[in-house]
């Protein structure tokens, strides 16, 4: 779930701001989920009859995400791509043009992840995509517990 924070979202947070584009909203598409993407969620939220939390959950995500096919172009292909290439799934250009090298790419993610792989953006390859996102170089990894070091007598 995305919500407003003050750190930086990267990926997730941009093609949320990109969809938002998509659907008319002027917002920066520059991975903060501030003020402006937060008022932006909760009219669209609005406007579509959800709960108006300002927060991207399991009810605004299908319904902020938009069916794309091999041809399209802008902001919402932004979006794909951003998330795409952030699975680490072949090297598909940030360009905003579905292109035939981001339709390899995506059928490649869809064969993996068990979706059927017809190299096309709907509802479950784009909220399969949310969840399988690389963490930011930022962000806090996980370690698992340490081995003890053997000691060595004195």
């Amino acid at each position: 779930m995305l919500k407003k924070q003050k750190e930086d979202q990267f990926t997730p947070g941009r093609a949320l701001q990109h969809l938002l584009r998509a659907h008319g909203y002027e917002v920066r598409a520059d991975g903060f989920f501030g003020d402006e993407t937060e008022d932006a969620v909760m009219d669209f939220q609005r406007r579509n009859n959800l709960p108006s939390d300002g927060k991207v959950g399991e009810d605004t995500w299908p319904e902020l995400v938009v069916p794309l096919g091999r041809g399209a172009d802008g902001h919402a292909v932004l979006a794909l791509q951003e998330l795409l290439h952030n699975t680490g799934q072949g090297g598909t250009e940030v360009s905003g043009e579905f292109t035939a090298a981001t339709a390899g790419d995506l059928r490649y993610f869809q064969r993996r992840h068990g979706l059927r792989p017809n190299g096309r953006a709907d509802v479950d390859t784009w909220l399969a995509l949310l969840v399988f996102q690389r963490p930011s170089a930022g962000a806090p990894v996980h370690q698992g517990p340490t081995s003890p070091q053997p000691s060595t007598p004195a």
